[in-house]
Formats: structure tokens, C-alpha cells, sequence
């Protein structure tokens, strides 16, 4: 079998692809000694990684190393958090290391990862579960240390961008071991003072500073709580459990003020602006509703309302005018229907008269007449009814004389006259049997004779030929 060679480039770059795409070899903790630590004049950091058994050659750029509190130096031991990932131009495999810190804090810093994963699982982080930000609170609640740098920068802060808003202040201990209680009870008071924003702020330092900002219990109260907060802890670089638990986050305490605060210019302006939108839109209305009054009042209705009148009140006498001859015209036809009534009356008496006369003569002679052929008709009733009776007499006479006949015939022809004379009759389940093909041996029949029935069976059927 030929197998085809591959460039080293493209070696290299597979065997970097399959490294970056492993989800398990993205922000390893690695712990070791410095050594050949180089601090480059780009900024960037070049050193190995270190200890009895192995070494890794490591990188840090600016970008990441600038968050780092300390410089390390030879001999440093520290924890890493890096990917793993290859060096194409040399085929080397390295550390591309995002973050830094000495070996002395790993453990406080293993704990705050895992305390950040198990609230980040219970959902303490949510974003579904933040509260908006007022965009114009008037009064502030300020949770900080007393007389510190932090607080001067917020209230420098608020005073030059919204000198309009109230602040109140609840002065708490930032670091220490009792500092963390202080600052839970400091948020579970200032959550019930009716403020529109909490501010929570301190200003940076180490992991060690802002550890009382990684409180479990802190995080469940700022949860929990129903005004909206927003913390300003440290540096930029700084990411504390308050800050991930809070509604918002200021990369620093002034920039947390800023968050808190418009600029009271900047919502004069916009009022301003608002306003002469505002006239404007008034006046082009007043103008537009002015500009509609003068054409009412320059249209007919106002100018000359007499024409409208004079119009109508033509229409009116038109109307009235029409109206007195329809009425008029009412009257006649009322007299003529009154005067055809009374005529139409005295015709229908005189017609009925009339036709009462000619009924009586009518009748009259209807009368006359009808005895006349009442009479008639009995004489003729009369002689029909004898003849009538005659042809009856007749006609039973011979009916009678035919009935005889056929009883004769029907006496001559009957069934029991034949028996008599030594006949019989041979029957098979109610029917006369005038076949023997109809017949099997053992089939059961009845004779009727003239004075008796005989059952009897078919023992031989004999043929005639």
C-alpha cells in the first residue's frame, strides 16, 4: 500500500487544531516554578514552566499579563491559567497563559473557582434573573469603607454628573475576617430604604483584599434582593462573586457611579429638546387650526348666512304651496266620492226593485210550469213502472230455469257422484295423485271412496304399457 507524505507545516498545524479543539487541555490550572523568564519590550512575558519531573515552554501577551498584581522573576512559583496549544514555526507545544497568580494564593483561588461553579449552577448568576437599572434615580443607597479612596471617586462622581439625587451612605469594613458580615447586613438594610439603586463598591487590590466580596451568602442576598445593585470592586481586571451575582457591573467604583448616574446636562439637553419639539409641534398646530378658523369664517355659512335662509325658506314655501293644493285637491275628491256614494246608493235601490219584481214573475210562472210537468212525469213514471215490472218477472223467470240446469250438470259432474258409481280417489300429502311417477315404494297415500278413507302404503308400483 502507498501512502503519500505530508509538509511538517501541515503536520504541525493538525496536531494544533487537535489540541485547541480538546475542551479539557482550555483554561488548565498548571502549577510550577519560573525559570528563563524574559520580559520582552513588547510587553510580552516568555518563560518556562517548571518542576522536578517536566518543563513547558509558556507565553503571557500584554493583554493578560497586564491584569497580573505582581512581576514574577526566576524562581517564582505560581499557578497558570492557560491553554494548551503548538507553536507552528517551531512545532513546539506551549502554554498560552491567560492568568497568574502565586503559589502562596492557589488555594484561595482553587476555592473561588469552585465556589463560582457551584453558584453558577444553582443559577445565582442568571441573567434572566437581573433587575433593569433605573435610568433616573433620585435616591442612591452607597454600601462602601469609610473615608476611602472608592468613596470620594462615587460621590466626586455623583455630585458632577447628578448633584440631583439623594445618596445615602452605609459605611461597612471591605477586608477583614468580620467585613463580609458587615457587608451582608449593610445589603439586607439598604435593599429596604426604598432607594432606586444600591451602589456596592471598594476600590482594588489582591485576590486576598477582595475576598470578602466572594461570600456565598453574600451572593444569595444580592439574589434574593428587590432594588437593583450595581458593584464597582476593584480593578477592571478584578471578577469577584458580588459582581456576578449583582444586577451590574462597574469595572471600577467610578465607573459603577457612571452606571448609576445619567448626566444632568445631557437630560437637560434632552428635555430642551424635547420642549422645542414640543412648541413647535404646538405652534405648526395652532398655525394649522388658525389657517382652518379663517376659512370658516370666510365661508358662506358665516359670511352670508342669509343665503342659506333664503334658500331654505324658498324650499318652504315651495313645500307649503304644494302641500294647501294637495289638500284643496283632497276636498274635491272627498265631495265627489260623497256625491258617487249617494248615487251609487239610489241606483243599487232602484236596481233592486227592479230585480225583486222580475224574481216574483219568475217564479211565478216557474211554478206553473213545474206542475205542469210534475204531472206528466208521474203519468209517464206511471207506465214505465209496469212495463218495467213485466220485463222482471220475465228475466227471473228464466234465470231460475238456467240455475237448474247447471245444478243438474254440477250434480252429474261431482266428485261424490263419481265415487258412487265405484270410482276412488288416491291422495299423497294433501294432494290428488293422478301420476304414479309421483309415488315411491313406501310412500304413504289415502283412497277417499264414497263412504270411507283408507291410508295404506305403495308396496309395488306396476306400470301400464
Amino acid at each position: 500500500m502507498t501512502r503519500t507524505a505530508v509538509p511538517v507545516s501541515r503536520l504541525v498545524h493538525y496536531l494544533k487544531g487537535r489540541l485547541e479543539q480538546d475542551a479539557l487541555l482550555h483554561n488548565v490550572l498548571v502549577q510550577g516554578e519560573i525559570s528563563n523568564f524574559i520580559n520582552h519590550r513588547s510587553g510580552h512575558w516568555y518563560f518556562t514552566l517548571k518542576d522536578a519531573q517536566a518543563s513547558i515552554h509558556c507565553v503571557m501577551f500584554a493583554s493578560s499579563n497586564s491584569k497580573v498584581q505582581f512581576t514574577p522573576a526566576n524562581g517564582s512559583k505560581v499557578i497558570l491559567q492557560a491553554d494548551v496549544t503548538v507553536y507552528e514555526a517551531s512545532g513546539q507545544m506551549q502554554l498560552l497563559v491567560t492568568g497568574m497568580q502565586k503559589e502562596g494564593i492557589g488555594e484561595l483561588f482553587l476555592k473561588y473557582e469552585a465556589l463560582k461553579k457551584k453558584l453558577s449552577e444553582e443559577g445565582i448568576f442568571s441573567e434572566e434573573h437581573k433587575k433593569p437599572i433605573c435610568r433616573y434615580p433620585m435616591k442612591i443607597c452607597l454600601i462602601t469603607g469609610k473615608n476611602t479612596a472608592a468613596r470620594s471617586d462615587v460621590l466626586s462622581t455623583l455630585a458632577r454628573r447628578w448633584p440631583v439625587c439623594e445618596i445615602k451612605e452605609i459605611p461597612v469594613l471591605v477586608q477583614g475576617e468580620t467585613s463580609a458580615e458587615q457587608i451582608c447586613n449593610a445589603l439586607i438594610e439598604a435593599d429596604k430604604m426604598n432607594a432606586d439603586t444600591i451602589l456596592l463598591v471598594r476600590g482594588g487590590g489582591s485576590i486576598e483584599d477582595l475576598w470578602s466580596f466572594n461570600d456565598e451568602r453574600m451572593a444569595h442576598i444580592i439574589y434574593d434582593m428587590k432594588t437593583p445593585l450595581i458593584t464597582g470592586i476593584g480593578h477592571e481586571v478584578d471578577f469577584t462573586l458580588a459582581d456576578f451575582a449583582a444586577d451590574l457591573r462597574g469595572p471600577t467604583p467610578t465607573g459603577a457611579a457612571e452606571l448609576a448616574s445619567p448626566v444632568l446636562k445631557d437630560v437637560e439637553d434632552t428635555i430642551q429638546q424635547l420642549e422645542n419639539r414640543m412648541n413647535t409641534f404646538v405652534r405648526n398646530d395652532l398655525k394649522a387650526s388658525q389657517k382652518n378658523l379663517l376659512t370658516l369664517a370666510n365661508s358662506t355659512v358665516f359670511m352670508q348666512p342669509q343665503r342659506l335662509y333664503a334658500e331654505r325658506q324658498m324650499k318652504l314655501s315651495m313645500l307649503s304651496d304644494s302641500l294647501n293644493h294637495s289638500l284643496e285637491k283632497t276636498k274635491n275628491i272627498r265631495k265627489d266620492y260623497q256625491n258617487l256614494s249617494q248615487q251609487f246608493f239610489e241606483n243599487m235601490q232602484f236596481f233592486q226593485n227592479k230585480a225583486k219584481k222580475k224574481t216574483d214573475e219568475l217564479q211565478n210562472r216557474m211554478t206553473v210550469a213545474a206542475m205542469k210537468d210534475i204531472h206528466a212525469q208521474k203519468l209517464h213514471l206511471s207506465e214505465n213502472s209496469a212495463m218495467l215490472l213485466s220485463q222482471m218477472q220475465k228475466l227471473i223467470n228464466n234465470q231460475e230455469s238456467a240455475l237448474q240446469k247447471n245444478m243438474n250438470l254440477l250434480d252429474a259432474y261431482s266428485p261424490l257422484k263419481v265415487l258412487s258409481r265405484g270410482y276412488s280417489v288416491v291422495e299423497y300429502k294433501g294432494k290428488v295423485i293422478t301420476d304414479a311417477d309421483k309415488l315411491q315404494i313406501d310412500d304413504e297415500i289415502e283412497i277417499r271412496m264414497n263412504s270411507a278413507k283408507l291410508k295404506a302404503a305403495v308396496r309395488e308400483i306396476k306400470r301400464e304399457v
